[in-house]
């Protein structure tokens, strides 16, 4: 009974850590703010303009690697929630080279990134004992940094904007061994997740294979088995209707809340924002090496996002039959 009670504290803390900072946060941090300083304005005052002065200060961070705190990694509690509650592990087919810098291709994207957080944002999953010698960069939505507390947490897990000028400042470190990880799907893909669908947008992403030839970086396929079982999107009666309105809001604040049934927290039937409880698994593939060609022609870049979309799909084929996968079930890229 102890047991399950501490486990159902650790759900409830891994909650209201995404759940209540990703989705409830900012409306509620700005509406908080304002009637705080409504009510005690000499009190609240002085730490809004010294948060504010902060936030100034460090606005252009994310644009340049921001500022990964080596302790909150490896020392995330709700991380460690999340890993134990999703089984989460990292599988590794082969080693990365630590004499260049890497780009990787995080896939799917899922409804909240989950797998790219437990793996290349914290530590805690044990990704630098996996590969010694690596470190990890991430980047997300530039809306994402907007928004108090939210922003720091990225910031301390070493994500940055999801720009050209930051993921070159990544690569062009004079240490070698930086992996920067990407959702290149984006939002679009997010919005196509569902249990046991594997749509991928990758057909008409190739600027990440652009940018890999020009700075010489290797590029990594990574699939995140179990991302997309963890929520059932809530599609409606006009799916496309409501996926376009998702879309125009990510265009105009940089960021949405997602659409989402999980379980419910207190076990009832009608779900809530729990994720559903699934075994969750990162398999990092074999690098693809790449030679640097600081003027690439279309057909250089054509080449190699070839080369890298069948090396996704092969490393799908390979490792689905350990996730329950029917043999007949295909990536689809779109």
């Amino acid at each position: 009974m102890l047991h399950e009670f501490k486990e159902w504290l650790k759900i409830c803390g891994f909650v209201c850590f995404f759940g209540g900072l990703w989705v409830f946060a900012p409306p509620f941090l700005l509406i908080g703010t304002l009637a705080a300083l409504y009510a005690k304005f000499i009190v609240f005052a002085p730490l809004v303009a010294i948060y504010a002065a902060w936030f100034l200060f460090s606005i252009k961070w994310p644009e340049r690697g921001c500022m990964p705190w080596e302790y909150y990694r490896k020392n995330s509690i709700f991380m460690r929630w999340a890993g134990e509650y999703f089984n989460y592990r990292i599988v590794k087919t082969a080693d990365l080279p630590t004499d260049k810098n890497m780009i990787v291709g995080s896939h799917p994207h899922g409804l909240f990134c989950l797998g790219m957080f437990m793996s290349f944002q914290s530590h805690v999953s044990g990704i630098t004992r996996l590969f010694q010698g690596l470190k990890t960069w991430s980047v997300t939505l530039d809306g994402q940094f907007l928004w108090p507390l939210r922003r720091e947490i990225l910031m301390w897990g070493g994500s940055g904007a999801t720009s050209k000028k930051n993921i070159l400042w990544v690569l062009r470190q004079k240490e070698k061994g930086n992996a920067v990880s990407i959702a290149i799907g984006g939002w679009n893909e997010g919005m196509m997740a569902a249990p046991g669908k594997y749509y991928v947008k990758l057909k008409d992403r190739k600027g990440f294979v652009k940018i890999a030839l020009t700075e010489g970086a290797d590029l990594v396929p990574v699939f995140h088995f179990g991302e997309n079982e963890t929520y059932e999107p809530v599609v409606g009666i006009c799916p496309n209707r409501l996926r376009n309105m998702q879309a125009h809001i990510v265009k105009t604040f940089g960021v949405c809340p997602p659409l989402l049934i999980g379980k419910s927290l207190l076990g009832l039937p009608w779900g809530g924002l729990v994720p559903i409880q699934t075994r969750v698994e990162t398999v990092i593939g074999e690098a693809i090496s790449v030679e640097k060609i600081p003027n690439p022609t279309q057909k250089d870049i054509d080449e190699l996002h070839t080369a890298y979309c069948n090396r996704l799909v092969e490393l799908f084929e390979t490792h689905k039959v350990n996730y329950g996968i029917e043999p007949d079930q295909k990536i689809i890229l779109y």
